[in-house]
């Protein structure tokens, strides 16, 4: 991947909508897609290429359904809570390609899953600059239906799969999970569109969708370092991140090979929730806790609580940094304490909508910036509409778990 890991940072730009509703829908896409060009200027350029961009979406079921149907498969499956959607960018070099795919899919089996499709995703390899074409790697897809366990068990599952794939291979998991899935590229948010037809279907709903430019301030450019990553969208660097990195192995996390300051912060964030059982939010609070005077605001056995967790863990993951995450049905936006990297929140009838940016990604909205130590949740829960908490409503609300 190249570069010093070891001393590499990143700074980027996020646009992220959210539907109040959890309807899916075609706009939430072109909105995020509309938002992220808007955002160019904080997008970072490599040789005349875009340093890299993505989205993380909804698992496109509509899409699936169709795809599964002409496999001869019942289209209904894709809306079950064991369907499944991986995406995987494997290298053009790599030796015994096909043989290790079929490893992969072994893994999949024995981790009690059954696989309903697997091939090379459609894309357009033209849309690419000469640097990104020279290292573009094969998007692999892969749908399957998870037999064994609870329902709430199978993204576990699937996240000690992805951590054997790891381990044992050099294909980089850009996704894998029974709610979302990760397009990104080597380029610039247009290259992305162009790059992925699946992006330009009229059939492409999502509910939830987080767009990321990258501008890399030290990190080397490669495809694997593109965000969003599986759970979150990061704008900033996490100036502590060997103590992070620390701790999180500390803790059993499996961290990923040469990553990113925000790889390596996304994968905290998968361990503990997929791990540990925590809540997107209780790990947003882990990582980014409240300030001293913000926890003195709190009731007397809130205070003990938080502080002994900060003590426990520590602020190990000071940017400065803002942040935009989902897992499943929540999402958190914030802030860290610092406050020194911009994210603007704005509300509509239908929409909550974040960005790094002021640009209203097409919405008649008038956003409000975040300040230091902010932080918002979105959670739609099952119900029919979203319910949304700044950090303090929030905070209150633990003492009545």
């Amino acid at each position: 991947m190249g570069g010093n890991v070891a001393s590499e940072h990143d700074a980027c730009a996020l646009v992220a909508i959210a539907r109040k509703d959890a309807r899916p829908t075609r706009a939430v896409l072109e909105l995020v897609l509309h938002g992220m060009a808007s955002l160019a200027h904080r997008s970072g350029v490599v040789d005349g290429e875009g340093d890299g961009a993505g989205v993380l979406t909804d698992i496109p079921r509509e899409l699936w359904a169709k795809r599964l149907v002409r496999a001869g498969l019942f289209e209904a499956v894709t809306t079950h809570p064991r369907f499944f959607v991986g995406h995987f960018l494997v290298p053009r070099d790599l030796e015994g390609a096909g043989k290790t795919k079929e490893w992969v899919e072994q893994q999949f089996k024995a981790a009690g899953a059954d696989i309903l499709w697997s091939g090379a995703g459609e894309v357009q390899p033209y849309a690419l600059g000469p640097a990104a074409a020279s290292e573009e790697p094969e998007f692999w897809q892969l749908a399957g239906f998870m037999n064994i366990g609870p329902t709430d068990e199978v993204n576990p599952r699937l996240f000690q799969v992805q951590l054997t794939i790891e381990r044992e291979t050099v294909i980089h998991v850009a996704s894998l999970s029974t709610d979302s899935c990760v397009y990104k590229i080597r380029g610039s948010a247009e290259t992305l569109t162009r790059y992925f037809p699946e992006l330009r279907q009229p059939d492409f709903l999502s509910a939830i969708t987080i767009g990321h430019n990258r501008y890399s301030t030290n990190t080397a450019t490669a495809f694997a370092r593109v965000q969003p990553f599986s759970i979150l969208g990061h704008n900033g660097e996490i100036n502590t991140i060997a103590k992070l990195r620390d701790e999180s192995s500390a803790i059993g996390t499996q961290l990923v090979a040469g990553g990113s300051d925000s790889q390596d912060l996304n994968r905290t964030m998968e361990t503990m929730i997929l791990r540990y059982g925590m809540t997107l939010m209780e790990a947003v609070e882990m990582l980014f806790p409240p300030i001293l005077t913000e926890i003195k605001q709190l009731s007397a056995p809130l205070q003990d609580v938080y502080m002994f967790f900060r003590q426990v863990w520590g602020p190990f993951s000071q940017g400065p940094a803002a942040i935009v995450t989902r897992y499943g049905d929540e999402c958190v936006f914030g802030v860290d304490a610092m406050g020194l990297r911009p994210l603007w929140f704005g509300e509509t009838e239908k929409e909550f909508f974040f960005s790094s940016g002021k640009a209203k990604a097409g919405l008649s909205v008038t956003p409000a910036s975040f300040g230091p130590c902010s932080t918002f949740a979105r959670a739609k829960a099952g119900s029919e509409s979203a319910s949304a908490l700044p950090a303090p409503s929030f905070r209150n609300s633990r003492r009545r778990r």
